[in-house]
């Protein structure tokens, strides 16, 4: 493993910098204030609503985001706790409460996410013509299971790897890998542990400057299997005009060659990124919800 480094920050300082970053993962709990029907997922709806938060609070910040070429700095889960009726619509009604979570990689966002809330005289998102309060914000491990804070320097110092992790994803999870030989790109719905650990290990060498590359992928695929599978299912997952298809349930994936300590520490800490990166495509539009779990049900 090697690091790279900016030549204009003091190398004492670029150690402590990414270290310092903070994850956060949020749950908005909400209450509908009017009626009406969202798509079944509001992936692009609850996209649009944060960046229109983050812009009021700071226009720079949002044009950054938005602007990023790379992967963001955040991730959104699909709308819970309102069943979608026929047709994949979910009607809404004056009262109704749903629950909103955002993983966020930069604590900016975060700041500014809740400047932008605490502004308003009744805390309030818009999800397409609806209006929905912000009744709390839950933000500490403690309150919810799908709640919690770190920092990379935390995951960095994650230590004594178990020899299996369960991962329970919430949301329909899809990963683009490779293409067909006509040029189609592929979208697999069963995220076998290479597949699932190639993007966060480059999100990790992005963040930290590591460059881990894929010698560390392929000790993944040689060593790490799917050992058990608890209800697993497809899920179609529309976005604007378009209807993807992604994966859900739990995993548990195994090591099965411990010796390499270092390689399975790194795992131990990609699958604790996860929670706040999510995993797969569309991260930001609702899919590839995830946690760590501690044993199958």
């Amino acid at each position: 493993m090697t690091t790279s480094a900016d030549p204009s920050v003091p190398a004492t300082d670029q150690h402590t910098l990414w270290q310092e970053t903070v994850l956060r993962a949020v749950i908005l709990k909400l209450t509908a204030l009017d009626g009406g029907e969202l798509n079944s997922t509001v992936g692009e709806l609850g996209l649009g609503a944060f960046y229109a938060a983050i812009d009021a609070a700071d226009p720079s910040l949002a044009t950054q985001i938005h602007d990023a070429q790379n992967r963001k700095a955040f991730s959104l889960s699909p709308l819970y706790g309102i069943t979608p009726g026929r047709g994949g619509r979910i009607t809404i009604r004056t009262g109704d409460e749903a629950r909103l979570r955002l993983g966020l990689l930069d604590d900016r966002l975060f700041a500014a996410f809740i400047r932008q809330l605490l502004a308003q005289r009744l805390p309030a998102i818009r999800l397409g013509a609806v209006r929905f309060a912000v009744t709390e914000v839950l933000g500490a491990p403690e309150s919810d299971p799908w709640a919690g804070y770190t920092t990379m320097g935390d995951l960095a110092r994650l230590g004594y790897p178990p020899d299996r992790w369960t991962l329970e994803f919430a949301s329909p999870t899809a990963i683009r890998w490779g293409k067909a030989d006509d040029g189609t790109r592929r979208a697999e719905l069963f995220p076998l542990p290479r597949m699932a650990v190639a993007g966060l290990r480059s999100r990790w060498d992005a963040l930290t400057g590591d460059t881990w590359g894929r010698d560390f992928e392929e000790w993944v695929e040689r060593n790490v299997i799917v050992s058990r599978v608890e209800r697993w299912r497809t899920q179609p997952f529309p976005y604007r005009r378009q209807t993807y298809l992604g994966g859900l349930g739990s995993l548990e994936y195994r090591l099965l060659d411990a010796r390499d300590q270092a390689a399975a520490a790194h795992l131990h800490r990609l699958l604790h990124l996860a929670f706040y990166t999510g995993i797969g495509y569309k991260t930001t539009h609702g899919l590839g919800q995830v946690r760590l779990r501690f044993g199958m049900e």
